[in-house]
C-alpha cells in the first residue's frame, strides 16, 4: 500500500492538484468577466478587471504544470518560465490593485501606483526569468507513468554550487511578488473587514464574512508558497512545490465561498447601491 502511494502521489500532487486548482480559478475569472460589467459602475473597472486578470493568470499558472513536466531539459525551463512570468508579471500586481480598488475605491487608485505595480511584476519577472535559465541546472525524472516519463528541473538538487547559488534570488523573487503583494492584500482585506462601517453592515450583513473568505484565500496562498522555499532553508528538502498547489486549491475553494455569499442575505445586492 505505501509502494502504491509513492507511485500515485507524484501523480497526484503535479497534476490533479495544479489542473483542479487551475480549473477553479478559470471558473472565477469567467464569473468575475461576466459580472464585471453589471457592478463596474459601482466597485470600479479595476477591481473587476485586476480580479479578472489575477484569475486567469493564476488559473494558467497552476493548469500548465502537467505541460511542464512532459519532456526533459530544456522544456521544463521554457514552460516554467512563461509559468512564472504569467504568475510574477501579472498575477501578483493584479491581485493587489484589486483588492486595493475594492478597499479604497477605483476613484482613489491613482493611474502612477497603476502603472508602477505593472512596471514593478514586469521587472521582477523578468529578473526571474533570467536568473531562472542559469539556476535550474538541468532536468530529473520525477515520476513514470506506463512509458511515460515526467521530467522537472533540478533548482535546489543542483549539484552545480555556482548554479545553486542562483537560487537566493528566484526566493527574493517569489518572496517580493506574489507572495508579499498577497499577504499585504489579505492583510487590507482582513482590516476592511474588521472596520467595516456600521452603516453598510447594517445594509450589507454579509458583507464582512465575504470579506474575511477573501482574506483568507490570499493568506492560504501566499504561505503555502512561503513555505515551500522556508522547508528547504531551514529543513534542506527541496522541491515541495505540491504544498502550494495544495494552498491554491484551499486559496480557490475560499475565494469561490466569498463570491458566493451574497452581501446582503437572501438578497444579491452591491456593497455600495
Amino acid at each position: 500500500m505505501l509502494k502504491d502511494f509513492h507511485q500515485f502521489f507524484p501523480l497526484f500532487s503535479n497534476v490533479v492538484m495544479p489542473v483542479i486548482a487551475g480549473l477553479i480559478f478559470f471558473a472565477m475569472a469567467k464569473y468575475v468577466k461576466r459580472i464585471g460589467p453589471l457592478r463596474t459602475l459601482i466597485a470600479g473597472e479595476l477591481t473587476y478587471k485586476g480580479a479578472y486578470l489575477g484569475f486567469f493568470f493564476l488559473g494558467l499558472y497552476l493548469a500548465t504544470r502537467p505541460v511542464q513536466i512532459l519532456f526533459p531539459h530544456p522544456w521544463p525551463l521554457i514552460v516554467n518560465n512563461l509559468r512564472e512570468f504569467c504568475m510574477i508579471g501579472v498575477f501578483g500586481p493584479a491581485v493587489f490593485l484589486a483588492i486595493l480598488s475594492l478597499v479604497f475605491g477605483h476613484d482613489n487608485i491613482p493611474s502612477r501606483l497603476v502603472w508602477g505595480m505593472g512596471i514593478f511584476g514586469f521587472v521582477l519577472a523578468l529578473v526571474f526569468v533570467i536568473a531562472n535559465t542559469f539556476a535550474i541546472g538541468g532536468s530529473e525524472p520525477i515520476f513514470h507513468v506506463g512509458r511515460l516519463t515526467a521530467y522537472d528541473g533540478l533548482w535546489f538538487k543542483n549539484p552545480d554550487l555556482g548554479r545553486r547559488a542562483l537560487m537566493p534570488i528566484l526566493f527574493v523573487v517569489r518572496v517580493l511578488d506574489p507572495i508579499l503583494l498577497v499577504l499585504a492584500a489579505g492583510t487590507i482585506v482582513f482590516w476592511h473587514a474588521a472596520t467595516y462601517p456600521v452603516e453598510k453592515k447594517m445594509l450589507y450583513d454579509n458583507m464582512p464574512v465575504k470579506l474575511y473568505f477573501l482574506g483568507f484565500a490570499c493568506f492560504a496562498f501566499a504561505l503555502s508558497m512561503l513555505s515551500v522555499g522556508l522547508l528547504f532553508v531551514f529543513a534542506r528538502i527541496p522541491n515541495q512545490w505540491w504544498i502550494y498547489y495544495l494552498g491554491a486549491l484551499a486559496s480557490g475553494f475560499l475565494e469561490t465561498l466569498s463570491l458566493a455569499l451574497p452581501m446582503k442575505k437572501h438578497v444579491q445586492v452591491s456593497e455600495h447601491q
